[in-house]
């Protein structure tokens, strides 16, 4: 199967051996990291979905139905196509509860096995954190997000 485009944006699909890009692996990771970051019971509780976009460098896309499909990451998790950021918080549009937005990109290799992937959480319009975040790939192939990395800080 070839890759192909979805919202201008290239996105992995399976090869026959199920292949997936490496950037996508390391955006997966990142998800991953976020939802375990944001979305805590109380969070969960509250209603709170998490949107996700992807950043390649330039201009944020809403993640595609397939990537998000493939994450299997479980209720609460929307493409940030189904959310919209407001004076006042983050929504999902269809239900308007309250919503993040995670925009995961771009990526920065610093070695084979490590890259710095910026992350932006945006509460509202008004209100977002952007910082990069640590990807490492492990032993066994997998790749994953360690959390932000501190720079310019006392040592």
């Amino acid at each position: 199967m070839t890759l192909c485009f979805a919202a201008g944006l290239l996105v992995a699909a399976a090869t026959a051996e199920g292949a997936v890009r490496v950037e996508d692996q390391l955006y997966e990771a990142v998800f991953r990291q976020q939802k375990t970051e944001l979305l805590d019971d109380e969070t969960r509780k509250a209603g709170v979905s998490l949107c996700l976009s992807i950043d390649p460098g330039g201009a944020p896309q809403s993640v595609p139905k397939a990537f998000l499909d493939r994450l299997r990451l479980g209720p609460g998790i929307r493409r940030g196509a189904e959310c919209e950021v407001r004076a006042s918080h983050a929504v999902e549009i269809a239900s308007g509860s309250r919503a993040i937005l995670v925009t995961a990109g771009p990526i920065e290799w610093i070695k084979d096995d490590e890259a710095w992937v910026t992350v932006t959480q945006t509460w509202s319009a008004s209100r977002s954190l952007r910082r990069p975040y640590r990807v490492v790939r492990e032993p066994d192939g997998a790749w994953v997000a360690l959390g932000p990395i501190l720079i310019g800080a006392p040592g």
